[in-house]
């Protein structure tokens, strides 16, 4: 409380009304730190304030400015109030009563006797004098304090400055509870947005759960049925590769090396999806390891001829739809070296398998030796009735290729594809 606010109660009131001021105001502070709502802020100006400065009323309003209407909410004594806040509540218009004017004017009214004002309104028992103090927050009528006497000139300019202050101390509590509601509102709709998003991604991670257990499912059922389609086909090229060796064995004719060709093809073949088995995805064959086990197995198969191949590929794997052609095209060509040279030459031979920088193609497969033994041209036997050459033109068109021959100190063999 400032000196400014002491200075201005009436000179001639006794030093008693002073020491008042102060007391009021004290424990109206004390009173108001316990306070929760607006509620218990009303019944502690109404009663306790009141009853400190020997009032015999106090009514207090609260105003609602979209409507113009004051409606009472708190008054001095207990008998007006209920568990549903007070019984039997006046409510005004603005302009309507001393109370309804200050709801309209904002401003502080002391009457000293109502007789002589127009704007008196009777309530049960004829009052002298009335005093009348506005509840403002944000310079916007909030609330309206008012007492009336049955003495004329009782309120004294003490009085007024008391409730001054008093309302202005309840203004910061009000605003302060006000704030608090708004803080909880916002943590209520915060809480039930979380609520919401939570039960949402509790949802969505249900359904996503869900959906990855079927795909995986699905899946493994299908990785599961492509390893026994690629086991049943290994098999069955196993099983013919079988019956043509026990032909081989009984046979004694000319077309004994025949059957040796379509083996050795066959043969062929069943390497490629030996690997695709070995591999992790189902589609995708290790192009180091199939073509170590080709060689490896071409070499064994021929006898007569001191070959060596010496093999690089750029990368690491093949789509087994692509390999399958290749694998044949590696082993006709190789056959092909085989019975075009000298049966005691010793060759080395070069198998690079690059990617293509050049043109349409993405992939180049190049046959190399040191042989100084020069092929005829192959690509014009291609029409000719010998089988190996037949099978090398298939399968150059299989692949989208184009062959290239070139004799540079040793044949050299080119498949762009």
């Amino acid at each position: 409380m400032s000196i400014d606010l002491l200075n201005s109660v009436d000179k001639e009131e006794d030093p008693v009304k002073i020491t008042l001021f102060i007391d009021v105001i004290h424990q109206f502070s004390q009173d108001i730190i316990s306070a929760k709502s607006e509620v218990e802020i009303f019944k502690i100006l109404a009663n306790e304030v009141a009853r400190q400065m020997d009032f015999l009323d106090c009514v207090i309003y609260k105003v609602d400015n979209s409507q113009k209407r004051l409606k009472q909410v708190a008054s001095l004594g207990s008998s007006k109030y209920s568990s549903l806040g007070v019984s039997n509540s006046i409510e005004l218009d603005f302009g309507q009563g001393h109370a309804g004017t200050v709801a309209q004017t904002g401003e502080t009214l002391l009457v000293d006797d109502v007789t002589k004002s127009s704007n008196y309104l009777l309530d049960i028992v004829q009052a002298g004098s009335e005093l009348v103090v506005p509840v403002k927050i944000n310079n916007v009528v909030y609330a309206v304090i008012t007492s009336e006497h049955p003495e004329k000139y009782f309120y004294k300019v003490h009085h007024q400055k008391i409730l001054e202050v008093i309302t202005s101390i309840a203004v910061g509590a009000l605003v302060k509870i006000q704030e608090t509601k708004e803080l909880e509102a916002v943590k209520e709709k915060l809480e039930i947005v979380i609520q919401k998003k939570s039960s949402d991604l509790d949802i969505a991670i249900d359904t996503l759960s869900e959906q990855y257990s079927t795909l995986k499912y699905q899946h493994e059922r299908q990785e599961s049925l492509i390893q026994e389609v690629n086991h049943r086909v290994t098999n069955n090229l196993q099983i013919i590769s079988s019956i043509l060796r026990l032909y081989l064995a009984q046979e004694k004719s000319e077309s004994i090396s025949s059957l040796k060709e379509v083996h050795n093809r066959v043969q062929a073949m069943a390497l490629i999806y030996k690997n695709v088995y070995k591999s992790i995805e189902v589609n995708l064959v290790n192009i180091n390891s199939y073509l170590y086990d080709l060689i490896s197995y071409l070499k064994s198969s021929l006898t007569g001829n001191n070959f060596e191949i010496d093999v690089k590929a750029e990368f690491e794997h093949f789509g087994a739809d692509v390999l399958v052609p290749l694998g044949l095209y590696i082993t006709e060509m190789y056959y092909y070296w085989f019975a075009h040279l000298p049966s005691d030459t010793t060759v080395h031979l070069e198998l690079n398998l690059t990617k293509e920088q050049e043109g349409d193609y993405a992939y180049c497969i190049c046959l190399s030796d040191n042989s100084n033994i020069q092929f005829s041209n192959i690509t014009e036997d291609f029409e000719s009735d010998e089988v190996s050459l037949t099978l090398i033109s298939a399968l150059v068109d299989q692949l989208d290729g184009r062959f290239v021959q070139e004799f540079n100190n040793g044949n050299i063999l080119k498949l762009k594809f």
